[in-house]
């Protein structure tokens, strides 16, 4: 019975490691992309956006269109350093969001993603947070949340966009519903 015990144990390990390195690699990845859109805003026209909208049929798009025009008039920011508390607490929210099958930035137990941050992860100042369900590359998330299609005000591009925020943290977890869900929560201070 042990011998079955310590064997299952060890093939789950075997199975879980390899996503949750890849998830960890996704999260880095994700950040490397929005640094680059925050330090060279023009450049990442060319060097993603782009091809991006051509390759998903978006070129009439308005909202890809509209992130074209705000990255030609931004300019270049700091790149955003990787908080661990923030981390923290987005892989909290993606987990919580993932296992119920939720969507949205109040956790099942109520909780609004502001008190989280500034609660859990002590943030000071400006505080934000993204959230992005069923894509799996960081490129995908990255883009998603820049042309914001759908949402009128632009938030997760303006939270991607804003020279006050100075950290980060990035989660990247499985969704009951969409498969994969990201959270990014944004800090000015600590």
């Amino acid at each position: 019975m042990i011998f079955t015990s310590t064997r299952t144990v060890g093939i789950l390990l075997l199975l879980l490691v390899p996503l949750m390195v890849d998830a960890q690699t996704q999260e880095e990845e994700v950040l490397e992309l929005l640094n680059q859109v925050r330090t060279n805003p023009q450049g990442f026209i060319t060097s993603h956006v782009k091809d991006y909208v051509k390759e998903n049929n978006l070129d009439n798009n308005s909202y890809a269109k509209s992130l074209v025009a705000d990255l030609k008039m931004s300019k270049k920011m700091g790149a955003l350093q990787l908080s661990k508390p923030l981390t923290d607490v987005a892989r909290s929210h993606a987990l919580d969001m993932g296992k119920a099958g939720s969507v949205g930035h109040t956790s099942s137990d109520g909780t609004p993603f502001n008190v989280r941050i500034r609660n859990k992860a002590k943030a000071k100042g400006m505080i934000a947070e993204n959230c992005e369900y069923g894509h799996e590359t960081a490129l995908d998330i990255v883009m998603a949340l820049l042309i914001d299609d759908g949402i009128e005000s632009l938030g997760h591009r303006k939270n991607i966009l804003e020279p006050k925020y100075r950290w980060v943290g990035i989660a990247i977890e499985p969704h009951k519903t969409y498969r994969s869900n990201c959270v990014m929560d944004f800090a000015e201070s600590f």
